[in-house]
C-alpha cells in the first residue's frame, strides 16, 4: 500500500524496524573505539577519505564596513569549480579565528554564498534576492558579515544547485540527484566532499589560526556544519542551527524527508538506515559543539529534535566532554533571527578561546 505521503507499506516497515548498526553502543564499546572506526567507515562509504584543501584563484576585491573581501574560484577533486566568497577583518593584529559558513536550502536557489554574506556592489537583481532572502530567513542580518566585524575570517561557497551553479529550479533537484545516481554518487556526498576541502583551504589560509576554525550553518547549512565537524580535524567547533532529529521521527507524515526533491540534497544512501543522525554528528565529540532548533520548527519538529538533542549528550558525556556540547530549543518556527545569531556568535567566541 502507499499513502498520501508516498510512503509504501515497505518503507514504513523498514522504518519502524531500523537497528542502526553502526550507532554508538556504549554497552559494546568504548567511545574512541566506535569513533575511530566509524568514521573511517562513514569516510569510505561517502568517499571522503582523502580530503585535499581545494585550490583558490582570485576573480574580485572589494572593501567595506571594516572588511576586505574577496571573490574566489574554487576548485576540488572531483574537478568541479565554484564561486565563494571571503571576507576578512580589517582591524586584527596577527591571525584571526576562521568560519566555514555554509548557506541553507530554502528551495531559493539564485543565490547561495551570498545568503550568508553580503558585498555592497552586488547587482540589483542579485541584491534584491539577498535582501528577501535574509528578510526571511536571518532576521535581515549578513551573518557572514557580522562574524567578520566580530573578528573572524569567513568562507562561503555556493553548493553544487545554488548561486554560481543553481539548476533549473526546485522541479529540476531530483534529476540532478539521478544523474549523479547514475553512477553510484549521491548528491549529498558532493557537498560534502567539497564542504571538507574548502574548509582544509581555509584552515591553512595565511592569517588564518589553524587551531581556531569552525563550522557554522543554519537549515541545511546546520546539517552541513556538523557533517564537517564530524570527519574533518580541521573544524575545531560546530554551529549547527535548524536541522536535527532522529531518523524515526522524521519520517512522519508532512515532513520533508518524505517528499523527494530537497531531501536528495541532504540524504546519504551508502549509510541510511546503519547510522542515525544524532550518531553521525556524536563523531565530531568531543569537540565543542551548539546544536539547535525552533520549537514549532515544521521540518523537525520538537519530539524528534528533543529525541535526537538525548543521545548527542549521551555520546558527549561517553567522550568525557559533557559540557562542551550545548542543545536548545529557541521559541519560534524554522528561523535564525539576529537575537539567535547573536547567542551563537558569543557561544563560539567562548568555545574557540578554550
Amino acid at each position: 500500500m502507499i499513502d498520501g505521503e508516498n510512503m509504501s507499506s515497505l518503507a514504513v516497515r523498514l522504518r519502524d524496524n531500523l537497528s542502526f548498526d553502526w550507532n554508538f553502543q556504549p554497552a559494546v564499546e568504548s567511545f574512541p573505539d566506535w569513533q575511530d572506526r566509524t568514521r573511517n567507515k562513514v569516510r569510505e562509504a561517502l568517499g571522503v577519505e582523502r580530503i585535499a584543501p581545494a585550490s583558490a584563484l582570485v576573480v574580485a576585491e572589494w572593501a567595506e564596513d571594516g572588511c576586505s573581501g574577496q571573490e574566489l574560484e574554487l576548485g576540488f577533486s572531483n574537478g568541479e569549480t565554484t564561486r565563494a566568497y571571503l571576507l576578512r577583518p580589517d582591524a586584527t593584529n596577527g591571525v584571526t579565528p576562521a568560519v566555514l559558513l555554509l548557506h541553507d536550502h530554502g528551495s531559493f536557489f539564485s543565490i547561495g554564498k551570498e545568503k550568508m554574506i553580503r558585498r555592497a556592489d552586488e547587482p540589483s537583481e542579485v541584491a534584491a534576492d539577498v535582501d528577501q532572502w535574509t528578510a526571511t530567513l536571518y532576521g535581515g542580518r549578513h551573518v557572514g558579515n557580522e562574524l567578520a566585524r566580530r573578528g573572524y575570517t569567513v568562507l562561503c561557497a555556493d553548493a553544487l544547485g545554488w548561486g554560481s551553479r543553481k539548476g533549473n529550479g526546485y522541479e529540476a533537484q531530483q534529476a540532478l540527484a539521478a544523474n549523479l545516481m547514475q553512477f553510484g554518487v549521491s548528491y549529498a556526498s558532493v557537498i560534502l566532499l567539497e564542504d571538507l576541502e574548502s574548509l582544509a583551504w581555509l584552515r591553512e589560509l595565511a592569517g588564518v589560526d589553524g587551531s581556531r576554525v569552525a563550522s557554522f550553518g543554519y537549515s541545511m547549512g546546520g546539517s552541513r556544519a556538523w557533517q564537517v565537524a564530524a570527519l574533518s580535524d580541521d573544524a575545531r567547533a560546530c554551529v549547527a542551527g535548524g536541522w536535527m532529529g532522529t531518523l524515526q521521527a522524521l519520517m512522519q507524515p508532512g515532513n520533508n524527508q518524505l517528499r523527494g526533491q530537497s531531501a536528495f540534497s541532504m540524504l546519504h544512501p551508502p549509510i541510511a538506515g546503519k547510522l542515525d543522525h544524532p550518531h553521525f554528528a556524536g563523531l565530531a565529540a568531543p569537540k565543542p559543539a551548539l546544536i539547535f532548533s525552533g520549537t514549532e520548527d515544521r521540518h523537525f519538529p520538537e519530539p524528534a529534535a528533543l529525541a535526537a538533542h538525548q543521545q548527542i549528550h549521551d555520546i558527549w558525556s561517553a567522550a568525557g566532554a559533557a559540557k562542551r556540547v550545548e542543545t536548545r530549543l529557541w521559541p519560534g518556527a524554522h528561523c535564525f533571527p539576529v537575537e539567535q545569531q547573536d547567542y551563537a556568535i558569543d557561544w563560539l567566541d567562548r568555545a574557540l578561546s578554550r
